[in-house]
């Protein structure tokens, strides 16, 4: 029994490698070779293998594609975005000296912008729009030369059209001056035939650069540059007969007005720290008028106008004690005579007509 089981067990199991390789073939529909490497190759002769397809590799090729593709893609992006970005950035200027301007080689007393104009014209052409703004501006000081002059007007005309309204703006204002236009409302006209005016108009949130400039019998000259703490011009504004001229001026704590004589050449006192004086004597109150090392007042003003010819009004938030007290008041200044009315307001009036 046990030989005959022996004889019969290769039969059996050449048997069960056939079935097996027929139900294999039926369900998975799978290579034969393939099939019978997976099979034991007992009284068979091995069949040579074929090279299995490395589905693995491929995926990961084609994931390697989609990365690369999707990296592209992104930077892409990311480049736009940023362009689109720079674009649309807003011009913020806080506060313009010497220093800054001589920083971007558009400043300084080694710079004569007449003798070495190339410097404002090659600015223009920069792509950086700060040193653009400042190259506008400056390229009014070629006013004297009428070629320079013309060749600055021509090179500003692109301007106009600026997406930046700070660039556009100060491109309007410089050609009304040297294409000797003189309509801008920004220009004082006064009783002499001249014309003042600031440069870097409203460019920080404070105000206007301190140089005043003027036109007189058809030359531009710097009429005065204002000392610190007056960093900033806020008004201009001539007298009614055109013959004296307030100037407001401020810091980022403090305001300051002063009259200006351009006929006799004569400045006034600093208005704002000479009522804060004569109001700190006037009040029944004990008032400390700190005077500080830096000139700042902490004192500020509002509705600087006119009353007449020689007759300035405005109204002043005063501050004593270091800053512990504010009185609001309202102050009338007298050129000719030098004399100040001054009668506290409540903190409502203050600014008000």
């Amino acid at each position: 029994m046990s030989e005959e089981r022996l004889h019969n067990e290769p039969q059996n199991e050449q048997l069960r490698e056939q079935q097996g390789l027929a139900a294999a073939r039926l369900l998975a529909e799978v290579d034969p070779e393939l099939v019978a490497e997976a099979l034991p190759d007992q009284g068979r002769q091995k069949t040579t293998k074929r090279p299995a397809f490395n589905w693995y590799k491929g995926v990961a090729a084609v994931l390697a594609m989609a990365l690369m593709f999707s990296c592209s893609t992104l930077a892409w992006a990311m480049n736009s975005l940023q362009q689109e970005q720079e674009a649309k950035r807003e011009f913020y200027l806080r506060h313009l000296t010497p220093d800054q301007l001589e920083e971007v080689e558009l400043y300084g007393e080694e710079l004569n912008v007449v003798q070495q104009p190339e410097v404002l014209f090659e600015a223009l052409n920069s792509g950086d729009m700060y040193k653009q703004y400042i190259a506008i501006n400056r390229l009014v000081e070629l006013y004297n030369d009428p070629e320079l002059r013309e060749r600055a007007a021509q090179a500003l005309q692109p301007f106009l059209s600026n997406p930046e309204p700070k660039l556009a703006e100060a491109a309007a204002f410089a050609l009304d001056i040297l294409e000797q236009k003189f309509e801008s409302p920004l220009l004082c006209k006064m009783a002499d035939g001249s014309i003042f005016f600031t440069l870097f108009n409203d460019y920080s949130d404070y105000g206007s650069y301190n140089q005043l400039w003027r036109i007189k019998d058809g030359q531009l000259e710097s009429f005065i540059t204002f000392f610190d703490p007056m960093m900033y011009i806020t008004d201009l504004l001539p007298s009614p007969d055109g013959r004296l001229l307030a100037v407001g001026l401020c810091s980022n704590k403090s305001n300051f007005v002063v009259v200006i004589n351009f006929i006799d050449g004569h400045f006034s006192s600093e208005l704002i720290g000479s009522s804060r004086a004569l109001w700190a004597c006037q009040s029944d109150e004990e008032r400390f008028a700190d005077i500080r090392i830096d000139h700042e007042t902490y004192s500020g003003c509002g509705n600087l106008r006119w009353l007449d010819n020689d007759t300035l009004g405005y109204d002043a938030a005063l501050s004593y004690n270091h800053t512990d007290i504010v009185d609001v008041v309202r102050v009338v200044y007298n050129y000719r005579s030098d004399e100040y009315k001054i009668t506290e307001i409540e903190r409502s009036e203050f600014g008000q007509p």
